[in-house]
């Protein structure tokens, strides 16, 4: 017979035993592990987060269908390659691969579901355009006309509002062609090139709101070769020529020299001006450089080899680190430099490349190599590849989806490489049309035959996202 003591000992030791045994699978549980008790089998676990744009969609889970929505939180779910798809009734289905890691969250809650029947729409003018073009951050759209030098607004209802006629030349002859047209990154101006019947040209600032214009080569009192538009202030406009970058405010008038020199080529980023220098006394580098938009706080972020040809560069920022798109056009290859946390990192990414464009909100760079769309998630450092030839223009749609024009049509494509999707129109060659985005109305306008088609994707309801 067991004594009261040995029974009390034994109680104590069982319960001790328990509670070690349940803290233990606590912690496991919350450090992403799971139980098989009928297996008897212990396992890692992460979190996927599913959505889809709209919401609602029936969910399969490695092919097996589950009873919730979209939105929908899915737990304790092994690690390893998971597949997740999205349907719904008249929305073409998504489907997309992942690999789910201990402990992490697996984000797949950025589905756009796109619907089966898309119904272009064509805006009614008896005006002929040649050119749209949308603003730097797809609020706005414009359409341009040649001969005379006209310009529109196309208003978010679909309707055109006559921005502005640009002039006479002072031999009294009409602009027949508009080039390297630029909007400024809150849509309120552009610049654009008029080319005239005797082969003359002037730039003109244009207030997209008021109308009112500027000749700015009047202005600078010199051609315009290569000009931006201030992303801080829309009136300020800057220009390079024979190595130095000189500023025109169009209220004031005042033409500022900055002091900047050996300047290759620059960009306008959110916060600084960046140029690419020759490295003096010789060209045997050359120097990738910030300045504040004074011209002043000069610093040397980079050194790269010396090129023929001067290197193309786009900035974007994500978070508070900057981010440049590098492309030498002697060879095509591409590098990314990124500066954030005192850091000051450059990697090539490779050669044969075209077509660098960051999303909008900088997350994700996309360019095409080797009949391959390659994508780099700039934040989580993963990269993505699909093979696509032919792509002749990257248009970002949403944060999460590209709009890639090809010679026998349109297709969206998430930022991954999956569920390319072909979308009117469908049956025109590469040369036919003009294509451009809205990205928050996920609409598509596009240009053919001198007439604005237009069609949005915005499903009824809204996407809820975790995020």
């Amino acid at each position: 017979m067991i004594s009261q003591k040995t029974r009390s000992s034994l109680t104590i030791t069982i319960g001790t035993i328990l509670v070690s045994i349940g803290t233990i699978l606590l912690v496991g549980l919350a450090s992403g592990y799971n139980i098989d008790i009928f297996r008897g089998e212990i396992f890692v676990t992460g979190l996927a987060l599913l959505g889809s744009n709209p919401g609602g969609a029936s969910i399969k889970v490695n092919s097996k269908l589950i009873s919730q929505k979209t939105p929908y939180r899915l737990e304790n779910i092994k690690t390893g390659p998971l597949t997740i798809e999205y349907s719904m009734a008249d929305y073409n289905d998504w489907k997309a691969n992942f690999f789910v890691k201990a402990g992490e969250v697996t984000f797949a809650d950025y589905a756009l579901m796109i619907p089966k029947i898309i119904e272009p729409k064509q805006i009614e003018s008896n005006l002929v355009f040649t050119d749209i073009i949308s603003a730097a951050d797809k609020t706005k759209i414009f359409g341009f006309i040649d001969n005379p030098g006209l310009i529109y607004e196309v208003k978010s209802n679909y309707e055109l509002r006559k921005v502005v006629e640009l002039p006479v030349n002072d031999s009294i002859k009409t602009p027949i062609r508009q080039t390297d047209i630029q909007i400024s990154s809150d849509s309120g101006s552009l610049v654009t090139r008029a080319v005239y019947d005797d082969a003359s040209t002037a730039y003109f600032w244009v207030n997209t709101s008021s109308g009112e214009f500027f000749d700015i080569n009047k202005l600078f009192n010199q051609p315009l070769p290569n000009v931006r538009i201030s992303p801080k202030n829309n009136k300020d406009i800057y220009s390079l020529e024979a190595g130095k970058i000189s500023r025109v405010n169009v209220d004031t008038k005042k033409l500022t020299l900055l002091p900047m020199t050996n300047v290759r080529t620059f960009d306008l980023s959110k916060d600084v001006v960046l140029t690419v220098e020759n490295l003096s006394p010789t060209d045997t580098a050359q120097l990738l450089v910030s300045y504040d938009y004074d011209g002043n706080n000069r610093k040397i972020l980079y050194q790269y080899p010396a090129s023929v040809k001067p290197l193309q560069i786009i900035s974007s920022k994500i978070g508070n680190d900057l981010i440049v798109s590098i492309t030498n056009p002697d060879n095509n290859s591409l590098t990314v430099y990124r500066q954030g946390e005192g850091k000051n990192l450059s990697s090539l990414i490779g050669l044969d490349t075209s077509l660098p464009n960051f999303s909008p909100n900088g997350r994700f760079l996309s360019f095409v190599q080797a009949s391959k769309l390659r994508t780099i998630d700039i934040e989580f450092t993963d990269r993505y590849s699909v093979s696509l030839a032919d792509i002749g223009q990257i248009s970002w749609l949403t944060k999460y989806q590209m709009l890639l024009k090809k010679p026998n049509g349109l297709f969206i494509i998430d930022y991954n490489g999956f569920n390319l999707l072909k979308i009117p129109p469908n049956a025109s060659l590469l040369s036919d049309y003009k294509v451009t985005t809205i990205s928050d109305s996920k609409s598509v306008i596009y240009l053919t035959a001198g007439k604005i088609n237009y069609y949005s994707l915005e499903p009824r309801g809204g996407l809820i996202n975790f995020r």
